[in-house]
């Protein structure tokens, strides 16, 4: 079997932060959403996580169309 090409690699490890990056969107932001409820903290804090997690899966959606800009590019 032959060995992935360094491109393969790079692609793979893009994928692999990508994926990091929306779990631990998700896995912070889910729980902060009940605790600031818990704690009633101010909406106006609430909006500016929301919109740290919004920048967070936005970032991961440019990456995504980058690895699949690069995928094209190979083929």
């Amino acid at each position: 079997m032959t060995e992935p090409s360094p491109s393969d690699v790079s692609i793979a490890r893009m994928q692999r932060n990508i994926a990091l990056v929306i779990l631990g969107t998700f896995a912070l932001w889910l729980p902060m959403q009940g605790i600031a409820y818990w704690l009633d903290l101010p909406t106006r804090l609430m909006g500016l996580l929301d919109l740290v997690a919004l920048a967070a899966l936005g970032w991961a959606l440019f990456m995504l169309l980058r690895v699949r800009r690069l995928r094209r590019k190979e083929d």
